[in-house]
């Protein structure tokens, strides 16, 4: 599956709506991600609840988008890309993988790494697998 559109896909006039696209969808994405992570009080090492929503959510999400758009589409570009991609977070989780090694909380650091990345390869499975295709009813 291609995540990301080719060149020859936004070739043209489609770029600047793509960009366009990809730039609301973050900063509702982004802001979204910033309302839940702004609702808990995290303890610098602590187990980060607030990330790992975000991911699995955005992981499933992702799932079922993955199902019902097709990649390198001006939806795809504003769901997938933007939206979905600026809710979910690789950078946060690094910081804080790190940050707990920092703090020699490394068995948690491990343990949160794993479950992430377990949890939402899962949630991406649930999302495919839940979500009919276009066309296809549900039963």
């Amino acid at each position: 599956m291609q995540l990301f559109p080719s060149p020859s896909q936004i070739a043209g006039q489609a770029l600047p709506r793509a960009i366009v696209a990809v730039a609301l969808g973050g900063a509702f994405g982004a802001s979204g991600r910033w309302a839940v992570g702004s609702t808990y009080d995290i303890t610098p090492g602590a187990w980060p609840w607030p990330t790992l929503i975000v991911n699995i959510v955005g992981c499933l999400l992702i799932g079922g988008a993955a199902r019902r758009l097709r990649p390198g589409s001006l939806q795809w570009n504003g769901i997938v890309t933007g939206l979905l991609g600026g809710f979910t977070t690789m950078s946060t989780f690094a910081v804080e993988l790190n940050e707990m090694a920092d703090l020699d909380r490394t068995g948690t650091a491990v343990a949160y790494g794993a479950v992430t990345l377990a949890a939402g390869a899962v949630a991406l499975g649930l999302g495919l697998a839940f979500t009919p295709s276009p066309g296809q009813r549900s039963t």
